[in-house]
């Protein structure tokens, strides 16, 4: 039996896309190509890339617009005067580029970022419904091999699944 063919997204949940599954890609003159389902329906869509977590670097977070936006409203009422809110938006600041998708489906990666996180021949691209990762490949394998059995069930609980 034939496998349906993939098509460009579909927006759901409010017009969100839904990023699914892991997805290893070649990295080719610091651009990914997306998985054809993850594409954007329109031409191009501006995403913003984060070195994250912010404190201890693993991967690049790719946000899309609605997410960012997310973000940024929580990061909005927080006080001027407060150090510790100043310090969390230069730390983000700092370490944010915005990124958009060509007609190919080619998302650039932040050279230096993806350097110094190590991806640079391969890159594995981690869906988290929505919004997405890009590991280099061995570290994620590394990451999936030793879970945190505490964390996740916390998790889970806190979100009531």
């Amino acid at each position: 039996m034939a496998k349906p063919a993939k098509t460009r997204a579909t927006a759901v949940n409010n017009g969100a896309i839904p990023y699914f599954g892991q997805h290893l890609r070649v990295v080719d003159h610091g651009r990914v190509i997306l998985p054809v389902e993850w594409r954007p329906a329109h031409s191009s869509m501006d995403f913003i890339v984060l070195v994250w977590p912010v404190t201890k670097p693993e991967y690049l977070l790719v946000l899309p617009p609605a997410r960012w936006e997310v973000l940024q409203k929580n990061l909005e009422g927080l006080s001027l005067t407060d150090q510790q809110a100043a310090m969390v938006e230069r730390l983000i600041g700092s370490s944010t580029s915005m990124r958009s998708v060509d007609t190919y489906g080619r998302l650039p990666l932040p050279e230096a970022a993806a350097k110094s996180l190590g991806i640079e021949s391969e890159a594995m691209l981690v869906g988290r419904l929505n919004k997405f990762e890009v590991w280099n490949p061995s570290r994620f394998a590394a990451t999936l091999a030793n879970p945190d059995a505490q964390l996740i069930a916390t998790a889970l609980e806190s979100i009531k699944l």
